[in-house]
């Protein structure tokens, strides 16, 4: 695509996220690397899409999937399409400006890097301020809409801060989700855990032991390496 002048350049792909109120971060980064569909083909939904970066990770991690990505920020969206359109799996993309609320149908993995702040002043600029506040889409709200929209087999996997931990398994019980796959995150060796990766299913299986995921260890570079030049 002429022009496209991309913030972040990956691998095999570029991200210009200067409208979006998220920018390209590790929780997004950790995420698209660590989700699992299981299989080799299916349907993925992005909730929350901002600028396109897991759908797009995704995109090249699973080559004969089709991913959906759902954005309601108009600047996130705008984003969103430019990278889908200069990328080169966008014929396997259906993107949708919308609350992610409408969407209907089942997916085999649903992903999604909610916003996390439940209090707290807002940032000023209203985009980032729905990118960071769990005004609209939460760990909570992505949980119980997961357990709607999954597959018999699907997956739903999130990142979301550690505080979070006991009330994102309360609800996933009470809307019938399995814990399937858990990884703590530290930013450093020298800090504590800030992140959890979730991994949900509808089917049952034994709880999972958390894996251990520090920012720039061996395992960190081994997961990123597809992905950052």
């Amino acid at each position: 695509m002429q022009n496209y002048c991309p913030s972040f350049q990956f691998k095999q792909f570029g991200i210009d996220d200067r409208r979006c109120g998220l920018k390209v971060g590790t929780d997004g980064v950790l995420l698209g690397t660590w989700a699992c569909l299981g299989r080799c083909d299916g349907a993925i939904l992005d909730v929350g899409a901002g600028s396109g970066l897991i759908g797009l990770m995704l995109a090249q991690r699973y080559p004969l999937t089709d991913v959906t990505a759902v954005e309601v920020d108009a600047d996130s969206y705008a984003d969103l399409c430019l990278n889908v359109e200069a990328s080169p799996w966008a014929e396997r993309f259906t993107v949708v400006k919308d609350d992610f609320r409408t969407i209907t149908g089942k997916f085999d993995l649903l992903v999604c890097n909610p916003p996390f702040f439940t209090n707290g002043e807002r940032a000023p600029q209203a985009a980032r301020a729905l990118a960071r506040h769990a005004s609209e889409l939460s760990p909570l709200s992505f949980v119980r809409f997961a357990a709607g929209h999954l597959t018999d087999a699907g997956r739903a996997a999130m990142i979301a801060p550690v505080e979070l931990n006991e009330a994102i398994a309360l609800e996933a019980a009470l809307a019938g989700l399995y814990q399937c796959r858990l990884a703590d995150v530290a930013t450093s060796a020298r800090r504590g855990i800030t992140r959890r990766l979730w991994e949900f299913s509808a089917e049952a299986c034994p709880p999972p032991a958390a894996d251990m995921i520090t920012v720039g260890s061996e395992k960190f570079q081994e997961l990123t390496s597809e992905f950052y030049l």
